[in-house]
């Protein structure tokens, strides 16, 4: 796998009691570490034994001290600093997320980050090229068409784990990504669709699929995901999990899908993908830490219906 990420940050993860807007806060644990969805989904690929390079754009003397494993990332130089998420968690397991908006990359920083990203693919020959997290806006970002050459070129295929926005651009511009990972707020944003109920998530995803994406992924929270490949609709739920902090969360179900599926009209291959894409989601939301222990999720119970349309999602 080679993962992108335009947009990495520093996640700064604060641990309450209880938030109290209007109030001071006492934090009484900090977790720092560099995120971004391509990062947190390369850190989970590469616990779990896969191939894995995640290309940066990153002023690399400012985070040094939160690299912990060198050889994951393939850092492409720029001048600005990362930008800083800041996750609250309660003690009920609710998080709340304030991001810090893109910094835009310049025209030659788009091309150092796509000429990396070739070498990486020439090198790995990667079942998936992951695009993941916010595109920085910009008249140097408008162009996605390149991504999209760069994972066929490698044999591979272009997976865009981005918010609804970025994959209705990048659709409305002609490229159109084998594998699209939301939640149900991006998948409204991507399709204009208010998601209320099984059937709208359906309903969404196949306008997706109408549209030329291959498969569509979607993230239900404890409710499981669902995985939408052409005709076939599949939807895997496991029992209630302790819930510590649900960011990443997402990227752990896209990490465990793409780890054992790569595209292929495989039936059983794509039903045991999505078997573990909930298991690894299930992992992270109960671990503080960024990154999934794969040796605890084998055993977790899985089970894989036909979604009812009736059941309410949101």
């Amino acid at each position: 796998m080679v993962t992108v990420t335009p947009a990495p940050s520093i996640d700064r993860v604060y641990v309450v009691d209880a938030l109290r807007t209007g109030s001071v806060n006492r934090a009484h644990r900090i977790e720092v570490d560099i995120g971004g969805n391509g990062v947190n989904l390369a850190r989970d690929l590469r616990a779990a034994g896969n191939d894995v390079v995640a290309v940066v754009p990153l002023d690399l003397e400012s985070v040094v001290d939160l690299v912990d494993d060198a050889s994951l990332f393939r850092v492409v130089p720029v001048a600005h600093r990362p930008r800083v998420n800041t996750v609250i968690v309660g003690s009920d397991g609710v998080t709340t997320n304030v991001n810090q908006a893109a910094t835009p990359l310049t025209a030659p920083e788009w091309r150092s980050l796509r000429a990396a990203a070739a070498q990486e693919v020439r090198r790995l020959r990667p079942d998936w090229v992951v695009v993941g997290g916010t595109v920085p806006a910009g008249a140097a970002s408008l162009d996605p068409g390149p991504w999209a050459d760069l994972a066929g070129a490698g044999g591979g295929r272009l997976c865009l784990d981005s918010p609804g926005a970025v994959v209705a651009g990048w659709i409305e511009r002609g490229v159109v990504p084998d594998l699209v990972s939301p939640n149900l707020a991006e998948l409204e944003d991507a399709t204009g669709r208010r998601i209320g109920t099984m059937g709208d998530v359906l309903d969404a995803a196949a306008r997706l699929i109408d549209r030329g994406v291959g498969a569509v992924l979607v993230s239900l929270g404890a409710r499981g995901a669902v995985l939408v490949d052409g005709d076939d609709i599949r939807w895997a739920r496991t029992p209630p999990a302790l819930v510590v902090n649900t960011t990443g969360a997402g990227d752990a179900a896209l990490a465990g899908l793409v780890s054992r599926w790569n595209g292929d009209r495989d039936g059983a291959a794509a039903e045991r993908a999505l078997t573990d894409a909930v298991r690894w989601g299930r992992a992270a939301v109960s671990r503080m830490a960024p990154t999934i222990a794969p040796d605890e999720v084998d055993c977790v119970r899985v089970a894989i219906d036909a979604p009812p349309r009736s059941l309410r999602v949101d």
